[in-house]
Formats: C-alpha cells, sequence, structure tokens
C-alpha cells in the first residue's frame, strides 16, 4: 500500500491522517502542487486535501484540471481517493456534477450520520469542523454518507471514492494555526477555537473511518 497527499496550501496539510498513516505503518508521500509537485508512480490511494481555491477554477490553476483526470482515472483503475473540502468538491467536479458558491460555514458544525459500511459505528449527529464557501451536487451513482442542515451534501462515497466536504483531519494545532487567518470574523474565531476540547474525539471518530478507507 502506497499512499499519495496532495496539498494545495502550506497551512491544510494531512492532519491526524498522517498520523494514521503513520501509526499504521503504511508508506506515504506529500505532493505539494502549490510547488509545482505532481504524484507519479505507482500509487494505491490518493489523499486530496482542501484549499482556498474553487474546484471550477481550471483555467487559474492548472492541476485542478490534471487532479480531476487522476481522480477520474483512480476510479476506473478501483483505486481509493479520499477527498477533503475542495478534495470533496473536486470528485463531484470530476464527474460533471456542479460546484458552486453556497452558505459559507466556518466553525464546529453538527451533520448527520446515514448508514453505510464505511460510517457504521459513528455516531448518529458528529461535531465536525467546517471552513468552506461552496457546496456540490452528487455525482451520478453516489451514495450520501453525511447531511447538514444547511448545507445538505457534506460527503458522499462514489465506489473507493470518498469525499468530505468538513475536516475530520484537524489537530489542535492546526485549529489554532487557521484561527489567526485575518480573512475570518471574530464570531467565526471563537466558533473554532471553541471547539478545541472535542478533538480528540473527532480524531478517534475518523480514525474509524480511515481504518475502513484504507482496508
Amino acid at each position: 500500500m502506497k499512499v499519495a497527499i496532495i496539498q494545495h496550501v502550506k497551512h491544510e496539510p494531512a492532519g491526524s491522517i498522517e498520523d494514521f498513516l503513520q501509526k499504521s505503518s503504511i508508506q506515504y508521500e506529500y505532493f505539494r502542487v502549490y510547488d509545482g509537485e505532481f504524484p507519479e508512480g505507482d500509487f494505491t490511494h490518493y489523499v486530496i486535501m482542501g484549499g482556498p481555491m474553487g474546484a471550477y477554477e481550471d483555467d487559474v490553476y492548472p492541476f485542478i484540471r490534471e487532479e480531476k483526470e487522476l481522480i477520474r482515472n483512480a476510479y476506473k483503475e478501483g483505486k481509493g481517493v479520499l477527498g477533503i473540502c475542495l478534495g470533496a468538491q473536486l470528485i463531484a467536479s470530476a464527474f460533471g456534477k456542479a460546484v458552486y458558491p453556497f452558505k459559507r460555514e466556518v466553525g464546529w458544525f453538527e451533520v448527520e450520520r446515514l448508514e453505510d459500511e464505511l460510517t457504521a459505528g459513528l455516531p448518529s449527529k458528529l461535531r465536525v469542523v467546517q471552513w468552506h464557501n461552496d457546496t456540490f451536487d452528487l455525482p451520478e451513482g453516489a451514495k450520501l454518507l453525511f447531511r447538514g442542515d444547511a448545507v445538505p451534501n457534506q460527503g458522499f462515497r462514489l465506489g473507493r471514492l470518498v469525499a468530505l466536504q468538513f475536516h475530520m483531519e484537524v489537530t489542535e494545532e492546526l485549529l489554532r494555526l487557521w484561527a489567526k487567518d485575518e480573512g475570518i470574523s471574530d464570531e467565526e474565531r471563537q466558533n473554532l477555537l471553541s471547539g478545541i476540547d472535542s478533538i480528540e474525539e473527532l480524531n478517534a471518530q475518523f480514525e474509524m473511518l480511515l481504518d475502513r478507507f484504507f482496508s
């Protein structure tokens, strides 16, 4: 097993996903597309992280187009892809579905877990970290995994492709870093920091999902 992690910006690394891979002795390699790096070689899984760009900005960010092609090829070859936030939107867009500005969510929000073998055993309601302005339509044949009140489509599975709109990979270090962003309001900053005590529980829940995804 060999995992490629695609990182779009410096402040959005894989967080607890990297911790899980290390603990599980799974080989992985980062590819920082903002530095011109892109996965080459034989990988069994791809993890596509978040970023401030839109999944529809192919003309501004050429790597967006390349990532969509990678996603489609991975699907054809039966390889696993885990998309986080922008990564989730890229999966939807790769299959011709719309990604568009919708409702901004920054901070901790509740999502509902729907029944699936990937999510079995998780609480029926999860409090997760959100940071997005866009949403996506579901690809044909995709199964909705998580649903929100204000933003309904929060996660889906399409074969071995898993898309999560929210951030379960966040660590305390990352959360404190994100809270320093000058582009958020005081209310959003307080919301982000209010859940620091919940990070350990969130990471434990994510570990259950990651274990199933990689196996």
